[in-house]
């Protein structure tokens, strides 16, 4: 079926994209939030520290040293 051929949706929900009908309830998340397998969370969370491992390994840039101490001079004076 083309483009042409497809009737427009009626709207779209924003977390399936699937076509929802008028009068119809959008799915929600629960307000518990999702939860992830245990062992499927642990995976995505070596996979994340070798993703950033290099860059959190790397020096603080020396413009943010700076920041960082004017910052505690100015805490520090305040006291």
């Amino acid at each position: 079926m083309s483009d042409r051929d497809r009737p427009p949706p009626d709207r779209a929900s924003k977390t399936t994209q699937q076509p929802v009908a008028a009068g119809q309830e959008i799915p929600r998340a629960s307000p518990q939030g999702a939860v992830l397998d245990s062992s499927l969370q642990a995976h995505i969370g070596r996979q994340l520290r070798a993703l950033y491992a290099e860059i959190a390994d790397q020096p603080v840039p020396d413009r943010f040293v700076k920041l960082l101490d004017e910052l505690e001079r100015k805490k520090s004076g305040q006291s």
